[in-house]
């Protein structure tokens, strides 16, 4: 098989006339700030969105670079860089390159189209496992790779700051409309993308951004840090994530469709509450957090490619009855989705504020995504070729995060994909979550998942006012974390009910006569939270010191812990 050709990179147009000092630079959107700040702490993550398509037929190899090139050139997103001017991430518009080929041709030599298959989606994973540094490179790889000149395969790569799910739609659309004889007809979109990228600084200095940050800064007292599983529920730690695929088309798809427009609830909405719905069987915890991904475009902004995702919790409690949750779903995502306009700051502080109140580390277990994909391909106008939308796909499982949930409806159906990480649940555990999740999409809410298996620790609630439980904790965990403690003679943690009406927990220790200090005491518990879900730092520590002179206690008494 061939070797490949190189990228393009920011050398192949930008001179060493053009330094970052000279160009315009510009503030990145609100998500591109948070996955480049992800990027900074964990650059192995694995963020790029891909394409594959199988073309059989006699494509015309030009034609489709053209049509690729006249996209890249049609959509400021898809040339940026990233870089940081004094300590802050910056972007900036780069110019088309114009010293390498934007699309790398390469002729695959294989025994057959089954080896050819291979080959594709292993150069489709490499790439998937790239690091872009978009300082020197542009934000995408885009490859078109020949068996024979009837059989080929086009694939690509974007980077998430560059672009998101629906960015990703439209290129595609794009590019094959342009290449079947359907130019979008439209001007370049450099002012539209870069309009929109100011016009969300300029927002962040209006009233309404300061009344959206107080909504989510309100709600940060009373927010899981994270979904809690049942006992036995999780599974040993694995590197690999469980995937199940849920189809739902044909006759099926039809009648979900018309019971859910019938009840005047959107797609999303019934589907998050079947997933919130079998969530809350396999979790002690009233209220839960469902991370959504949410498209901040607003209406002028349509078809303007970049990153504009953003993330927002979508709270939910247990309801007394399964058809409350629905519209509960509908009035908690209205109240996200219309305050998406959030500073990545405030949620950050917002998330800072419910691991100090509970005295465990967030971490947003839950995930949806849900896109409404409009990208129909209407192979006509140009010669005979067949394009099969998905055909490589990599050859190699991301590792999840969590419990995720991501939708992509079509026009002939849903695709509906479950994921978990090998630490979350068990196989077991995941294929009866799986199960559950099926039957109520169906209309069965009678289905049960098992409760904690007998010898399973015992749980104290901790719960806001109005008595939702939060979270739930092992106080005798609790207590053992405090007893390991050198300097530490005896601990008690108990439960016991704050000044603003809500639960937390509180630890009374009996230290020798090595001084230790409450803070020192939080801080070793803090630092063994890590992978152990039922362990919780104490918002009051009261110290009881035994010397010659007698008992100095020391009480520690905080909002909570971070």
């Amino acid at each position: 098989m061939s070797s490949r050709q190189a990228r393009p990179t920011a050398a192949d147009t930008e001179t060493d006339t053009v330094h970052s000092e000279t160009r315009a630079l510009y503030p990145l959107l609100p998500g591109q700030l948070t996955l480049h700040r992800t990027l900074q702490e964990m650059p192995e993550v694995m963020t790029s969105l891909w394409m594959s398509y199988r073309v059989d037929g006699p494509l015309d190899v030009s034609a489709f670079v053209d049509a690729v090139r006249s996209t890249v050139a049609r959509h400021a997103g898809l040339r940026i860089g990233v870089t940081t001017q004094d300590g802050a991430p910056v972007q900036w518009v780069r110019p088309m390159p114009d010293q390498h080929p934007i699309v790398t041709l390469t002729q695959v030599t294989a025994n057959d189209t089954e080896q050819f298959t291979r080959y594709v989606r292993a150069v489709l994973a490499t790439d998937l496992r790239h690091t872009f540094d978009l300082a020197v490179e542009y934000p995408f790889i885009i490859r078109l790779l020949r068996f024979s000149p009837t059989l080929h395969a086009a694939i690509g790569v974007f980077s998430a700051l560059a672009v998101d799910a629906t960015a990703r739609m439209t290129v595609v659309r794009e590019i094959w409309d342009t290449y079947f004889g359907r130019p979008p007809g439209t001007e370049p979109k450099d002012a539209d993308y870069l309009a929109a990228v100011t016009s969300r600084a300029v927002a962040a200095t209006t009233g309404r951004s300061r009344a959206v940050s107080a909504y989510w800064r309100r709600r940060a007292p009373w927010l899981p840090p994270r979904c809690q599983f049942l006992p036995g529920i999780g599974g040993p730690a694995t590197p690999t994530a469980r995937t199940e695929l849920l189809p739902v088309v044909g006759p099926e798809w039809e009648a979900l469709r018309h019971r859910w427009q019938e009840s005047g609830f959107t797609t999303a909405q019934w589907l998050l509450a079947v997933f919130a719905a079998t969530v809350f069987l396999v979790t002690p915890q009233d209220r839960i957090a469902v991370s959504m991904r949410l498209n901040g475009r607003r209406h002028a902004e349509r078809g303007v490619v970049g990153m504009f995702d953003v993330t927002v919790p979508v709270v939910l409690d247990r309801p007394a009855r399964p058809a409350d949750l629905l519209v509960q779903v509908r009035r908690e995502q209205l109240a996200a989705t219309s305050r998406r306009d959030v500073s990545p700051q405030v949620l950050d502080e917002m998330w800072a504020a419910t691991a100090r109140r509970l005295g465990h580390p967030v971490h947003r277990t839950l995930l949806m995504t849900y896109l409404e994909d409009t990208a129909g391909l209407d192979p006509s106008g140009r010669a005979p070729v067949t394009i099969e939308r998905g055909a490589y796909t990599p050859g190699f499982q991301r590792i999840a995060d969590g419990l995720r949930i991501a939708v992509n409806e079509r026009p002939d159906g849903l695709r509906i994909r479950l994921t978990v990480d090998g630490g979350t649940m068990s196989q077991e555990s995941f294929t009866r979550f799986v199960t559950a999740f099926r039957a109520r999409l169906d209309g069965d809410d009678s289905g049960r998942v098992a409760a904690a298996p007998a010898g399973a620790p015992a749980l104290a609630p901790l719960r806001a006012p109005d008595g939702a439980v939060l979270l739930v904790v092992d106080l005798a965990e609790v207590t053992a974390a405090l007893e390991r403690q050198p300097e530490v003679t005896s601990a008690t943690a108990a439960v016991e009910i704050a000044d603003d009406g809500g639960s937390r927990v509180a630890a009374e220790v009996r230290a020798g006569g090595v001084p230790v200090t409450a803070d020192d005491l939080a801080d070793r518990v803090r630092a063994t939270l890590a992978h152990r879900p039922y362990l919780a730092v104490p918002g009051r520590i009261s110290v009881g010191h035994d010397s010659a002179s007698g008992d100095r206690p020391e009480a520690l008494l905080r909002d909570g812990v971070g």
